[in-house]
């Protein structure tokens, strides 16, 4: 099959002829019809040295089940369905919980295991989570992790209908979190760095819209504050800037961050009860519950379409900050 590779000599992402994977007992086998595109892959790529192991990179698969190991159950030949991407070890206490996405032993998919830049790709059938019949392909693989990361993220910070969120950044993922967060029913805020991105965040159902500047906090705590403060942003200091904003018991929720310290100072968050929070990915029930509600409240991801040939210019529209906002490839 056709796939692109990274590692195993190639040093750099390579496209190549490799064996079509090996199914086993609680596996299915899935034809890929879209991959999307993520600034995850790069930094795995990026840090994947040229001796190491091959591996196929991509973590959001949408595609068609074409083979069923032994013992699989819960899906079945021909069912459409995405790629949950933490191939969970099912045992250890967070998979207990119900919070597979921080698994002691479990693999990510196309980071430290096969991924879905690949004709085909080998998943657990735990994994394999049925898409909606008026969902496409492309249009569902930004949500196996960009949009599962901000839904989640919302639901951990403790998001209720009515509520007052702001979300800092509309980017790749950020572009999801509006639409999600109104269809949970809260008041929206969005808070961007950008001025020209002030009437695309409306358009995309912000309520209002701040420019993130020494400003913001004093103009999100004239909307009444707010309850949860979602950060998609790959940067944190611009959250000095909101502490202003906090309502008692607020909740700040960080999720798609880089490296650095949070700038909130400790007196602020100890009067006023604020938590701060990491979020990583979502849960499988969660997983399962987001499709749900992009189907009933016609929540789409804005994507660019490419074929998988055209890999390595879509990484590079990536690594420039110009793609608008996700990226799907097609094998």
């Amino acid at each position: 099959m056709r796939a692109a590779v990274i590692g195993g000599g190639h040093g750099t992402l390579t496209l190549a002829d490799v064996p079509r994977p090996e199914i086993g007992t609680g596996d299915v086998l899935v034809r890929v019809h879209a991959a999307g595109v993520c600034a995850t892959d790069l930094m795995g790529i990026a840090g994947t040295p040229a001796g190491a192991p091959s591996r196929v990179p991509g973590h959001e698969i949408t595609g068609v089940i074409e083979a069923v190991g032994s013992g699989v159950t819960e899906v079945a030949v021909g069912d459409r369905v995405g790629a949950y991407l933490m191939f969970a070890c099912g045992e250890c206490e967070p998979c207990a919980l119900g919070e597979e996405e921080c698994c002691e032993r479990g693999a990510l998919a196309g980071i430290t295991t096969d991924g879905g830049y690949a004709e085909y790709v080998r998943l657990p059938a735990r994994s394999a989570i049925p898409l909606p019949d008026g969902l496409a392909f492309d249009e569902a693989a930004p949500f196996f992790c960009a949009g599962l990361t901000s839904y989640a993220g919302l639901l951990n910070g403790g998001l209720q209908a009515g509520q007052r969120v702001a979300i800092v950044g509309i980017g790749g993922l950020g572009h999801l979190a509006i639409p999600i967060a109104k269809a949970l029913g809260a008041e929206v805020v969005a808070v961007t760095s950008s001025p020209a991105k002030h009437e695309l965040a409306r358009s995309l159902g912000a309520d209002h819209v701040l420019t993130g500047d020494a400003d913001a906090g004093a103009a999100l705590k004239a909307l009444g504050g707010a309850h949860v403060v979602l950060n998609t942003a790959s940067a944190v200091e611009p959250l000095a800037n909101l502490v202003a904003g906090l309502r008692p018991l607020a909740r700040v929720v960080l999720a798609g961050v880089g490296a650095g310290p949070v700038p909130i100072p400790a007196g602020a968050l100890a009067r006023n009860q604020i938590g701060i929070l990491g979020s990583f990915i979502g849960s499988r029930a969660q997983m399962v519950d987001l499709l749900a509600l992009a189907q009933s409240a016609r929540i789409r991801p804005t994507i660019e379409r490419y074929s998988l040939s055209e890999v390595g210019a879509v990484h590079d529209r990536l690594r420039a900050n110009e793609i608008r906002f996700r990226a799907v490839m097609t094998p």
